[in-house]
């Protein structure tokens, strides 16, 4: 009789054959899948970099609308079909506006923002070039942008927004391909941000004076004349607050400590509403006794000259007093007229006993 451990034998070799043929045949199959993986893989990566590096390339230079880094743009020129246009012109620490007047800050820089970030996001269909091309050519808004040798180094057509209200029409100077446009996380109508006419882009500091170079402030009330009062500053630094006019009695007590210097900071940035130009009442207005005029002069001998009229009031519900919301203010004697709100420029409106400790007063 056989022994168990000759019985087992044939059939643990045979188990121990099939078990070694079914595991050599499935890692094959494994590895044969783990190959195709690999290559289907390796294929896929290499379609969508070539696809990447297909569209991240430009096509055509008349898709190059951006620009990339702004501060090489020393001039820019704007212009519609109807006559209006816009020169803008770096400066140093600002940008001057058709030669006459500094430029809004803000427009500037939502200006700049939107040539440097202007993304080209698909070509219209064949169908509808003619007609965008037509429609860019007659009330496009042309811009010309020029580098720091004063040279013309880019120019394009600004149209209308797409259906979808998503994207704007552009079309490159010389070329036949008008595009959609859209600058990233911004969807609407970039035309809005090519401004045109003087109120657009005219700065609206009505005083934009660093304290420490300021040399004298008057404020005149032609109606209160013992309020109105001038701020000079003396050759060691300090201040001397008098009268305006020769007939009010000199206030005889120290001057309050920082005052003097907490009222010139005000003049810093004040700033208008909006511009009024253009307003019918403009010169009834301007005809009447100003409730205030201010005038400040800076270490250059500049001066700025604004008279205030006011325009709204308001009455309290709870105590019946009426103040004044908006004033209606000449700049420099008819350079500008624009819209004032009290809450900028109410803190200037002091009287002159103000600036004294008339507690500490003598001989008055």
């Amino acid at each position: 009789m056989l022994s168990r451990c000759q019985t087992t034998a044939p059939l643990l070799s045979e188990f121990i054959r099939l078990v070694s043929c079914n595991f050599l045949t499935s890692m094959k199959r494994t590895l044969l899948l783990a190959a195709l993986f690999v290559l289907l893989g390796a294929g896929a990566w290499y379609a969508i970099v070539q696809n990447k590096q297909k569209t991240s390339v430009k096509t055509s230079w008349d898709m190059d609308f951006g620009v990339t880094d702004p501060s090489i743009i020393s001039k820019i020129f704007i212009a519609d079909r109807t006559g209006q246009t816009a020169t803008l012109e770096r400066k140093d620490g600002y940008w001057l506006y058709n030669g006459k007047a500094k430029a809004r800050p803000t427009a500037i820089q939502t200006l700049l923002e939107t040539i440097a970030q202007v993304r080209v996001e698909f070509a219209p269909t064949e169908t509808a070039k003619p007609h965008l091309i037509k429609a860019l050519a007659g009330e496009g808004i042309k811009v010309e942008l020029y580098n720091k040798s004063n040279e013309l180094f880019k120019c394009y057509y600004v149209g209308d927004v797409t259906t979808d209200e998503r994207g704007t029409y552009m079309i490159m100077d010389k070329s036949e391909n008008p595009y959609v446009v859209q600058v990233p996380s911004f969807i609407g109508q970039i035309r809005v941000r090519y401004l045109l006419g003087d109120d657009n882009w005219m700065d609206r500091s009505v005083f934009s004076e660093k304290p420490e170079e300021i040399n004298s402030v008057s404020v005149e009330y032609p109606q209160q004349k013992s309020q109105s009062f001038r701020v000079l500053k003396n050759e060691d630094g300090g201040y001397t607050v008098t009268p305006f006019y020769s007939t009010t009695t000199p206030i005889k007590a120290p001057l309050r400590k920082g005052v003097p210097e907490a009222f010139l900071l005000q003049f810093e940035r004040l700033t208008a509403e909006g511009f009024e130009t253009t307003n019918p009442v403009r010169d009834s207005v301007e005809n009447l006794v100003p409730f205030a005029i201010v005038t400040v002069q800076n270490q250059k001998g500049t001066e700025t000259k604004a008279k205030f009229w006011p325009l709204e009031v308001e009455r309290d519900p709870t105590t019946g007093q009426i103040f004044v919301v908006r004033y209606f203010t000449d700049v420099n004697n008819g350079s500008q007229f624009m819209l004032t709100q009290h809450h900028v420029f109410g803190p200037i409106f002091r009287g002159y006993p103000f600036f004294f400790d008339v507690s500490k007063a003598s001989g008055q």
